[in-house]
């Protein structure tokens, strides 16, 4: 089950270098920008945007990459870990790895929707009617739907496919199926 964590932490580190990507693009896609919306009167500053955005952006590439890495290796782990025990007498049950699937295609089914709908959302709003100070930045639904929804789709086509296949007999169910008859 900790796969699971993993493979969702990797993705939230994808989607949270997504997010800072768009902001290399423009930073009014990841991010909230308070000067843009300043009094009347004001004169933007000229030259580099403010610093402060600068330092969010790092800061979002610094958490993605450590997400990602650290996500990776968790689920590498335990995927290793699993296969290790699955060869030990009821160390695969079919609820467990059937159910992990299942979870896991939970997982990224709502979030991936999730982050779509509100990222479909968001994005065609910035460009049809301008940034406002009521819209937040879309950046970040969009790089988690990129993120999420290949995942999902992923893990929805292995569930489908393992549910369509028969589950071979462990070694552990061939003894109770032994005992009772």
């Amino acid at each position: 089950m900790l796969v699971i964590v993993g493979v969702v932490m990797a993705l939230i580190g994808v989607g949270t270098i997504l997010k800072a990507g768009l902001g290399f693009i423009n930073f009014g896609y990841s991010y909230f920008d308070p000067n843009v919306y300043g009094p009347t009167n004001a004169v933007p500053a000229p030259g580099e945007p403010p610093s402060y955005l600068d330092a969010q952006r790092g800061q979002d590439l610094v958490l993605g990459i450590t997400l990602l890495v650290i996500g990776v290796l968790v689920a590498v782990g335990h995927h290793y870990l699993a296969r290790a025990v699955s060869h030990m007498a009821g160390g695969s049950p079919a609820w467990v790895t059937r159910g992990a699937l299942l979870a896991l295609t939970v997982v990224t089914a709502i979030a991936g929707i999730w982050s779509a709908a509100i990222g479909l959302n968001e994005m065609p709003g910035y460009f049809i009617i301008g940034p406002s100070r009521s819209q937040q930045p879309w950046g970040a639904s969009v790089g988690m739907a990129i993120a999420f929804v290949p995942a999902w789709i992923y893990a929805m086509t292995r569930l489908v496919q393992d549910l369509r296949r028969p589950r071979a007999a462990t070694p552990s169910s061939a003894l109770t199926a032994e005992g009772s008859a």
